[in-house]
């Protein structure tokens, strides 16, 4: 009995391990080096007798699940999404441009490891708004709001259940798989049940769909070149599938955000006019030019109807966190040369805060004999956009690589780009390239419970391989754990 209890604590230790965010580069007991709960290393829920076997997943006959909400927010630029808005400034053309839908059908979800392995996302099966491994997000709030087709009920959330581990990416795909996607609506389960979203048996569902008031351009993403018998009989295959694939990386499973942008979608496009002889807006036709621009920033190639994945611009990662995103800009000391010069946005006498996440096997509400997580995606670095003379700061030219470099760092602190972890002394991490790099950093603090607050520093440098210019002057940034408010 002892040793079936301590299997169980074991367990519920690591189910709070998995519960806080990426922790790479962290010694956490009954984790391996890819943030996998020990004896399910490829994360297919079963413990193979040639993997590392903790007593716990012995026990259990497994590890220990750990639950997982995705919140997803629809919006257009910086302004929540509603019908009927009339937003301005859209697309090439600068444009108005009034919503009546928006919804669409994810499936494929994955979450990746702090070593790169994609895990599967086992859905919930209790909610209308998910069905095997695919969901339903509805933005739309039906035709009292302007909402032509919809209904009142939204749905902003997919829930499932991963193995106990560490996670720092997210995985899915914008639309459905094959066997899911033919199919007689009027009879098929929610939230494959509604009509507004589905085609013909042959064509399948609408992967992605937005419409507005005015009916001057309109997105319905689907397969096409589907291969059946008759409109009305399942195919047997589709020549351009139309699911795309998006990776986020950086993503936070306390405190991310998946926000699905309409304006970025629509940046390249002028929503004003429309290909003569084609459908207003695209309709997923391979001959409809207007379609091209969208299919790309969908991440599909066009006409293709491929997967690419790097140039999708709909989905992005957001914080629910309200913590002021601060950022530093990169110049040169002179026209076209020069040192690299770190041009902040902030005082860097006033520490950025870093808000509470999680206790990792603390007893109390104080951590006691835990640790506590605490994290802020912050700072940003980009390129300065405009030169300023008097400041002795100048764009830089285009082509530049920029690295960032650790030149101290204190103990607990450890800054996320991506999959990259920086936690000591000389590590770096490549930033991009000038003009377009934007480079979010998470910063994350792991101390003991009961630990005093206390300001904490990282300091950083610049650095490049173009010969135009030489490394910057070292620069402090400090950081502050904040409590969590009652």
């Amino acid at each position: 009995m002892k040793g079936l209890a301590k299997a169980m604590a074991g367990a519920a230790l690591l189910a709070l391990l998995g519960a806080g965010s990426a922790l790479a580069h962290i010694d956490v007991p009954g984790l391996d080096e890819n943030g996998q709960c020990i004896g399910d290393a490829d994360g297919n829920n079963e413990v193979q007798i040639n993997e590392l076997i903790l007593a716990v997943n012995n026990a259990l006959h497994g590890c220990a699940r750990l639950p997982i909400t995705l919140n997803f927010r629809g919006v257009v630029g910086e302004q929540p999404f509603a019908c009927a808005n009339v937003y301005q400034g859209i697309g090439t053309a600068a444009s108005r441009f009034i919503p009546s839908d928006f919804r669409f059908y994810l499936s494929g979800f994955k979450l990746i490891t702090v070593g790169g392995d994609e895990v599967p996302l086992e859905l919930d099966q209790s909610s209308l708004w998910q069905y095997h491994d695919v969901a339903m997000i509805d933005f739309e709030t039906g035709p009292d709001d302007g909402c032509g087709e919809g209904n009142r009920v939204t749905n902003t959330v997919v829930t499932g259940s991963v193995p106990a581990g560490i996670y720092t990416g997210l995985q899915f795909d914008l639309g459905l798989p094959f066997d899911l996607n033919h199919g007689d609506a009027s009879v098929a389960p929610a939230p494959l049940n509604f009509s507004a979203m589905f085609w013909t048996w042959n064509d399948g569902y609408k992967f992605f769909r937005l419409d507005t008031l005015d009916g001057n351009f309109r997105i319905h993403l689907g397969s096409t070149g589907c291969n059946g018998a008759s409109a009305t009989q399942p195919p047997t295959s589709c020549d351009r599938p139309n699911v795309s694939t998006v990776t986020l990386n950086g993503f936070n499973i306390s405190h991310s955000i998946i926000e699905a942008d309409l304006a970025a979608l629509l940046a390249d496009n002028n929503i004003d006019t429309n290909q003569p002889g084609s459908s207003l807006g695209c309709m997923s036709d391979p001959d409809d030019q207007d379609c091209a621009p969208v299919f790309r920033n969908l991440g599909l190639s066009f006409p293709a109807g491929t997967s690419t994945g790097n140039t999708q611009k709909l989905f992005r990662l957001e914080t629910e966190h309200e913590t002021a995103h601060k950022e530093i800009k990169v110049a040169g000391s002179a026209e076209a040369g020069g040192m690299l010069r770190s041009h902040t946005e902030f005082d860097l006498n006033d520490a950025l805060a870093l808000s509470f996440d999680n206790c990792f096997g603390g007893s109390d509400a104080a951590c006691t004999g835990g640790m506590r997580l605490f994290s802020a995606a912050n700072p940003g670095i980009v390129p300065l956009d405009a030169s300023e003379p008097g400041e002795s700061l100048f764009t830089l030219a285009d082509g530049v690589p920029i690295t960032l470099e650790v030149v101290a760092l204190d103990d607990g602190l450890t800054i996320h780009y991506g999959d990259v972890v920086l936690d000591s002394a000389g590590d770096s991490v490549l930033l991009g390239q000038t003009p377009s790099f934007h480079a979010d950093l998470e910063t994350q603090l792991l101390i003991p419970g009961g630990t005093p607050t206390r300001t904490y520093s990282a300091s950083f440098k610049l650095t490049t391989t173009s010969s135009a210019y030489t490394a910057s002057d070292v620069f402090t940034v400090k950081f502050t754990p904040t409590e969590p408010s009652s």
